[in-house]
């Protein structure tokens, strides 16, 4: 299983697709570090946010960021390496595949392979953007605005509410709070790449397969958010979310993809049995 795996993440990593995509996400975040440079540029040091404030993926202070990149992660995630099953069946390369490493150890190393370069997709950019932040900025700053975490209303209002999720971490330490949603977001676009590449065992259509998880989530998003339905798995992944989620819902959002990720391995296994 160890030689399959190995050849299946070596595969993914040299894939034009997963190259470009880890490209775009790694430049988005750099583009978003640099308007915070600019915005910070000649300012007085009392002026500055601190460095958890300019991490791109916080949510409260940076919502516009957040808010293109929740969309576009969805296509971000599946298109990384998820429609390779279909690239191999039709390209040919899917029988010699089976036969050198048998369709079980096929499945799921590539199984494997592709929720790392979800999670890769997703971990990887705010890994890097949080690293320079911490590098530019001060890591606390006397810098005052509403929604600071040393603001009374942090205390007062928003701490007493149950959309809060992990609320004592984040007093803890912001900068731990942040890296345990970096380590989630990771678990959930993997979870998500990979039930598109389960998908692609019914449909056998890179555009289908790329696109579908993209349009299923971005549609519940919106109709989540406009009926008040605190299931919405992208406010699960990124800190201080402005809609919020409470724990339960967190749980239950999560165990549901998972859920449906498992359910779906023994039919794309029949699938894959029965492709030549």
């Amino acid at each position: 299983m160890k030689r399959e795996l190995r050849f299946q993440l070596k595969s993914a990593f040299y894939s034009k697709n997963f190259l470009i995509i880890l490209t775009i996400s790694i430049l988005f975040s750099v583009i978003c570090f640099m308007i915070k440079c600019f915005e910070c540029y000649e300012a007085d040091i009392i002026n500055i946010p601190s460095a958890y404030q300019q991490f791109f993926a916080n949510a409260r202070s940076n919502d516009s960021f957040v808010a293109f990149f929740s969309i576009a992660s969805p296509f971000l995630i599946c298109a990384a390496f998820s429609d390779s099953y279909v690239t191999e069946s039709n390209n040919l390369f899917l029988p010699i595949c089976i036969i050198r490493e048998g369709k079980n150890k096929y499945f799921f190393s590539k199984l494997t392979a592709v929720f790392i370069c979800g999670a890769f997709v997703m971990v990887i950019p705010q890994l890097i953007n949080i690293i320079l932040c911490t590098v530019a900025f001060p890591l606390e700053s006397t810098y005052m605005y509403t929604w600071d975490l040393w603001q009374a209303d942090i205390y007062t209002v928003d701490i007493a509410n149950d959309w809060f999720l992990f609320k004592n971490l984040y007093i803890l330490s912001p900068y731990i709070y942040f890296l345990v949603f970096i380590a989630i977001s990771g678990i959930l676009s993997g979870i998500t790449a990979v039930i598109s590449f389960e998908i692609s065992f019914f449909v056998k259509n890179r555009i289908f397969v790329t696109s579908f998880m993209f349009v299923l989530i971005n549609l519940l998003s919106v109709l989540f958010e406009s009926y008040m339905i605190p299931y919405n798995i992208i406010n699960c992944m990124f800190g201080l979310s402005v809609s919020g989620i409470t724990l339960k819902s967190f749980i239950i959002t999560s165990v549901t993809y998972l859920s449906v990720m498992i359910i779906l391995i023994p039919f794309s296994l029949r699938r894959l049995k029965n492709c030549l």
